[in-house]
């Protein structure tokens, strides 16, 4: 029987957040988290940024590159700074050396190539090898007034402006609240001003200190646990230092377990969007007012359907 392998972005998410938040959605309560977003997706902030707790969101337009994407009988070996990973355990249902890159948005369905039938049987895990750069693209409301970072434009929307940037660029040893004057990709304003463009940020760091900074979780996501590395091609090790890493190399966990028999004829992999993104910021010294620098990546997860 002909086997049809679909990938359908129905809600997508790729990426992985470089803060130090627990992973969640934006959704309050306001009095405990300090972040809640509304129905209609306008998002409201209080008090210090140090003390908002995780506020993810959906962006408008994502793109990734996909490198290789597999299902796995158990856990795959996790890379260390002296030992690649190892995937043995796996069966590979996507291999692109030269890699594919996606433009994501919501409710697309998108084909790609180099795909291979799994192997027969019940999988309980995965694992993703990524770019490490992530395209951002939105636009996003808030209640509150909102400044582009250095300058004095300011308003209720922010959108994120052109550019590519480093996540170790704006952290130097510190996270984003302790710089004084990091250079802003986003800008705000009315939303008639609204301009937006993709920024792509380069993730070869996560919001952390000593070799957790090139792991990240794990962490709880919409469909399992995620743990991620930050890896190169050269070797498929865990880095050691910033602007090293060209790879992502992503582990989950699946709530739910994979089956593939004789009678499968199609594989969906579904990608949730609403932690794709969030604000790097900082405060603008009046209450309840901040700086906006970016529009940064979230954590992925993967819902794994098989008909």
């Amino acid at each position: 029987m002909k086997f049809k392998a679909t990938i359908i972005l129905f809600i997508i998410s790729l990426g992985f957040s470089i803060n130090s938040y627990a992973d969640g959605f934006c959704e309050g309560p306001l009095g405990a988290k300090k972040a809640i977003e509304s129905a209609a997706g306008v998002i409201t902030y209080s008090g210090g940024e140090a003390g908002i707790g995780d506020c993810s969101f959906a962006p408008d337009e994502y793109t990734v590159t996909i490198y290789e994407m597999g299902l796995c009988t158990s856990s795959p070996t996790a890379p260390s700074s002296g030992a690649a990973y190892d995937v043995s355990v796996c069966s590979t249902v996507i291999d692109t050396p030269a890699g594919q890159t996606l433009n994501l948005a919501a409710g697309s369905e998108i084909l790609l190539t180099g795909l291979t039938r799994p192997a027969n049987g019940t999988y309980t895990h995965a694992y993703m090898l990524l770019g490490n750069g992530f395209g951002i693209k939105v636009t996003k409301q808030f209640t509150n007034t909102m400044f582009q970072n250095n300058t004095a434009k300011s308003g209720n929307f922010c959108w994120t402006l052109g550019g590519t940037e480093h996540t170790s660029d704006f952290s130097d040893g510190s996270p984003p609240s302790a710089e004084t004057s990091p250079s802003a990709f986003a800008s705000c304003g009315a939303e008639v001003a609204a301009a937006p463009a993709t920024y792509t940020e380069i993730l070869d760091e996560f919001d952390s200190s000593g070799s957790s900074q090139f792991k990240y979780g794990p962490v709880s996501v919409e469909s399992g646990s995620l743990t991620a590395y930050l890896v190169t091609t050269a070797d498929s090790r865990l880095v050691t230092a910033d602007n090293t890493a060209d790879r992502l190399f992503g582990m989950q966990t699946l709530t739910t377990p994979t089956t593939i028999t004789l009678d499968s004829t199609a594989f969906v992999v579904s990608f949730g969007v609403n932690q794709a993104t969030q604000n790097k910021m900082i405060d603008k010294g009046v209450t309840d007012q901040y700086r906006v620098i970016s529009f940064s990546s979230g954590p992925f997860s993967a819902f794994i359907t098989v008909e």
